[in-house]
């Protein structure tokens, strides 16, 4: 399938959402939506906000990019070369987006993914229809998978004592926009921090030991969520023994995470590895991640997650089981025969987990 089929596949899922919402179109402005419905594209000016500003507008027979006269130029250049859209340009000075989006339309029934007066708001079930990646998808995934787990291998390398946790951070960040990859989370804990908290945004505390390093990484719209550790000299004899533990939690995790199973079964034997190696109490710290794909996470795994949720074939997911003081994190394709770590870098240390006869391999600590 290339960029082409796969919009057709999505014109064609988006519309059988329309017949079933009663919808006669939708208006897709919300970056993630318009990242998925484009293939990759990217509609932002402001990083730090969900709100793009382009959109596209699918009815039951046509599809518009619309959008004001200042980027119309830049994305039919830069982010949506040879998808078959029509334009519909107006001027940003003296035209309402709603007065465009319902005269291309000629009808006022019709959905927005942002709030928009005049427009009737989209529902959140809209983002069900993503979950299932195309094989472009799954191969776009996988690339990201590749840049940012050797970004984080080449962040490792050069990770030496005295640095500050920002200054890990802006190596991250840094490393990863050189790869035209948006660093949507960069997290890093050092020594006791790793342990005190579970989401510690960084500091100006210098490593003396051991530091953590957390980011998700998104291109063409795809979140893809990475962990790693550090440790200079040798690791003490309990966080070795908390490692392997985390280590087997989480690639147990993964190997029972196949279509068809439902989320609530699959967070129930979680929860009784936790017991099994040792730490009972420990999920309770942190959640356990979920599916991902255009958003960081799209339906985590709870004690009230609905008994209706399944794994479904070529769905990403990201765990991030935690006990104090360590974490196991990747992003895996579910696919027919097993499950695929995309973000295992095979220069970054790993250990071999068995796993009812399945070699699973997860990431080790990084030793200078």
């Amino acid at each position: 399938m290339d960029r082409i089929g796969e919009f057709s596949e999505k014109l064609s899922r988006t519309r059988d959402y329309l017949e079933k919402r009663g919808l006669d179109a939708v208006y897709l402005k919300r970056r993630s939506n318009f990242a998925w419905i484009t293939c990759g594209g990217d509609n932002r000016i402001v990083d730090h906000s969900e709100e793009g500003w382009s959109g596209v507008l699918v009815t039951k027979e046509r599809a518009f990019l619309v959008t004001d006269n200042t980027e119309m130029p830049r994305i039919l250049d830069e982010e949506i070369p040879g998808i078959p859209l029509e334009t519909y340009e107006y001027t940003w000075y003296n035209t309402k987006l709603v007065d465009s989006i319902l005269e291309v339309c000629a009808s006022d029934n019709v959905a927005c993914d942002l709030e928009i007066e005049g427009l009737k708001r989209l529902e959140s079930d809209f983002d069900r229809i993503q979950y299932q990646l195309t094989e472009t998808e799954r191969g776009r995934f996988r690339e990201l998978g590749r840049l940012t787990s050797g970004v984080f291998t080449k962040v490792g390398g050069q990770i030496t004592l005295g640095m500050t946790e920002l200054d890990v951070a802006a190596m991250v960040g840094s490393e990863l926009m050189r790869k035209n990859i948006q660093p949507q989370l960069v997290l890093v804990a050092c020594d006791n921090r790793i342990a005190d908290y579970r989401h510690p945004i960084p500091t100006e505390k210098r490593i003396s030991t051991y530091v953590m390093f957390v980011a998700v990484a998104v291109k063409w719209g795809l979140n893809l969520s990475i962990t790693r550790f550090v440790h200079f000299g040798k690791i003490p004899d309990e966080l070795r023994r908390r490692h392997s533990a985390i280590l087997n939690i989480d690639a147990r995790l993964i190997k029972n995470t196949r279509p068809g199973q439902r989320i609530v079964d699959i967070f129930a034997r979680h929860r009784e590895n936790f017991a099994r190696f040792g730490y009972p109490e420990e999920w309770r710290k942190l959640h356990q991640g979920g599916s991902a794909s255009y958003r960081i996470r799209d339906v985590k795994a709870t004690l009230d997650t609905p008994k209706t949720e399944r794994v479904l074939l070529h769905q990403a997911y990201a765990w991030n089981p935690s006990i104090a003081g360590i974490k196991s994190e990747d992003t895996i394709l579910v696919l027919e025969e097993k499950n695929e770590i995309i973000s295992e870098d095979p220069d970054w240390p790993l250990v071999s987990i068995d796993v009812d006869g399945e070699t699973i391999k997860r990431a080790d600590i990084l030793i200078k």
